[in-house]
């Protein structure tokens, strides 16, 4: 009944470590908790140990009589450790000495949900047949109330994940707005999942995006390296994946359907998986990604419908050169041709009109030709993704695009063949001094500042005796002539990065 008292997962496991010690007097207890392989993935120790099991600091592995209860999946009971054959005779640092043991598995549905092990009877006495009943009693009662424990686990989870992502998407009027939606999606999924980080990787072809980041920024290019064919094989199969990693956690790719927006995956790197959890966790992040292609659509769908409205200005302006314009200069050159007969002072009112005509339509020219200059023409996102397509071949490998922020919209065009020619050389120069095996190139937009980082793994150098070249002094000097800065740092083994931050104008 006391078990049963607590719906808390932990709080259940714990009362069943100390309900066992208490009812066979035993000293130490701990509940071992396993994986789908049988891998000690937790234990919940009763108070006596609990501080000791901290300082030891690693799982059982397995061995001995630890072993040999998951072994043969029955309650074990032995008098004298040191004498029984499989007993190993040794501890790790730190841990007490066992003299009695009994061992149980606790099963929920017949499957292994972990074994829980009792050592030395109180008073130096042996465990008894009745003790070995009543852990038995105990371990079964237990399987019920451990399945209760994890259903409303699943349930609370659920109920966390829908408060936590029902506010996102409201009102996505606006780039900024769509981008801090978004950043909001994967801040919530990390907390959610307890993972390291949560990425959204946007996929062209080779090319892997890093457009939204929860968690820390160093590795996240390592985690694009390392899971690059689970990416692409998510993407082309648009089936999530599933990667079980060590101590309860594991690693989720789950593809984002899009109709608009182009592929791409959410990865959550190191999601803490409780046995729960595992199927819960995996679908609801399905549920995200689906929230986010439809954000993501969204989006494109007003991208797109600002570039037909802009279209169709052009139309309009062109109609506008022909009808207004163009016929004023045709009706212009007649009056001039019809001049040749006028005397002097009916030809002189006849140039004075015509000059007025010609006045009117160089304005109407130049408002034409000013419009049409305001144009987005190709998005810089484009260009800059065609030149890290361009670089593969140079740099033996394909760079990693990181985004942030509403980077289109933050340049006028101008400004923006600034960036591709600044991007052009850094990747130049890594291509030529630094023997890199990864670049991470990454456009940050805000509404004073735009930065291009360029950070690479190769082998850096000392910049206080290192010469300093044109290229260099070529991308400073371009940054001070937009009214911003370069910032370069390295060390001797330990990359490179390059800052070149201007201010935001558009």
């Amino acid at each position: 009944m006391a078990i049963g008292s607590d719906l808390d997962l932990r709080g259940v496991l714990t009362r069943i470590v100390e309900a066992s010690c208490q009812l066979t007097d035993a000293e130490y207890g701990v509940l071992g908790i396993v994986d789908d392989d049988g891998a000690f993935v937790d234990l919940v120790p009763n108070g006596a140990v609990a501080e000791t099991f901290q300082e030891i600091g690693r799982m059982p592995l397995g061995e001995g009589l630890i072993g040999l209860v998951p072994q043969e999946r029955r309650t074990i009971r032995v008098d004298r450790v040191g004498e029984h054959p499989v007993s190993s005779g040794s501890f790790p640092d730190g841990h007490p000495p066992i003299d009695s043991f009994l061992g149980a598995p606790v099963l929920v549905r017949n499957q292994a949900f972990g074994h829980l092990f009792l050592g030395n009877k109180r008073g130096g006495a042996e465990f008894t047949p009745t003790d070995e009943a009543l852990v038995e009693a105990l371990a079964g009662a237990a399987g019920a109330m451990i399945d209760n424990a994890r259903t409303f686990e699943a349930v609370e989870w659920r109920r966390r994940w829908l408060a936590g992502t029902a506010e996102v998407g409201g009102d996505l009027s606006g780039t900024v707005r769509v981008q801090e939606a978004l950043d909001e999606l994967v801040v919530s999924l990390r907390v959610m999942c307890g993972a390291r980080r949560v990425a959204y990787v946007r996929v062209d072809g080779e090319l892997l995006e890093i457009r939204q980041l929860a968690g820390k920024d160093d590795g996240a290019a390592r985690v694009l390296e390392r899971l690059g064919d689970t990416i692409r094989h998510v993407t082309s199969s648009r089936v999530p994946e599933r990667l079980p990693e060590k101590h309860g956690r594991a690693t989720l790719v789950v593809p984002v359907h899009t109709r608009l927006a182009g592929s791409g995956v959410i990865i959550v790197d190191r999601a803490h998986e409780t046995p729960s959890l595992q199927g819960v966790m995996l679908d609801l992040v399905t549920v995200t990604a689906t929230q986010l292609g439809l954000i993501l659509d969204r989006d494109q769908a007003l991208r797109d419908r600002a570039q037909l409205l802009v279209a169709k200005d052009r139309d309009r302006i062109a109609r506008d050169l022909h009808d207004l314009v163009i016929q004023r200069l045709f009706a212009t050159g007649m009056q001039l041709q019809s001049a040749r007969s006028l005397d002097i002072d009916e030809l002189r009112d006849r140039v004075d009109s015509t000059i007025s005509d010609l006045d009117l339509a160089i304005k109407e020219l130049r408002a034409a030709i000013f419009e049409l200059g305001t144009g987005t023409g190709r998005p810089l996102l484009d260009d800059v993704r065609s030149l890290l397509a361009e670089y593969v071949r140079v740099l033996g490998f394909q760079p990693v695009l990181r985004v942030q922020g509403p980077v289109d919209r933050a340049l006028v065009p101008a400004t923006g063949a600034h960036v591709l020619t600044t991007l052009r050389e850094a990747l130049s120069n890594v291509a030529r001094h630094a023997r890199a095996g990864s670049v991470v190139v990454e456009l940050t937009a805000s509404s004073a500042w735009f930065r291009l980082r360029v950070s690479d793994d190769g082998v850096g150098f000392d910049p206080a005796t290192a010469p300093r070249g044109n290229g260099t002094a070529n991308l400073r000097a371009r940054a001070e002539g937009l009214g911003g800065h370069l910032e370069l740092s390295s060390a001797p083994g330990q990359g490179t990065q390059l800052e070149w931050i201007i201010p935001a104008v558009g």
